[in-house]
């Protein structure tokens, strides 16, 4: 295989792997079905070392509502919810671009 051939087949396969991110909805809602109402909420990429700052900012989430929000980060994304009372619960390494929820539950959060 000639090396023109070789960066052809490379140039190729990154652009259609960087069209499959830009495909991505990265959007997804918060679902708090968890009967307790949600303090804080932190996302981000997996890739990141810490959470970040709390997206709900000034806001709480209370028990039954549901609230939009998007990530700038493709692919694997870390999710964490802190409860009224202090409990808390993550879920780790969620594919953002095969979800669309993260739902608060009694037992913690899941990705759907």
């Amino acid at each position: 295989m000639s090396f023109r051939r070789i960066m052809l087949s490379a140039a190729l396969a990154t652009g259609l792997a960087a069209s499959a991110q830009a495909q991505c909805d990265t959007s997804f809602s918060l679902v708090n079905q968890s009967g307790t109402t949600i303090q804080e909420f932190y996302f981000g990429s997996s890739a990141q070392s810490n959470w970040g700052v709390d997206q709900l900012g000034q806001n709480v989430l209370p028990n039954g509502q549901t609230m939009r929000f998007s990530t700038r980060s493709p692919g694997a994304n870390d999710f964490k919810v802190i409860w009224a009372g202090g409990a808390t619960a993550e879920l780790m390494r969620i594919d953002i671009c095969a979800t669309s929820q993260i739902v608060a539950t009694r037992q913690g959060i899941v990705a759907r």
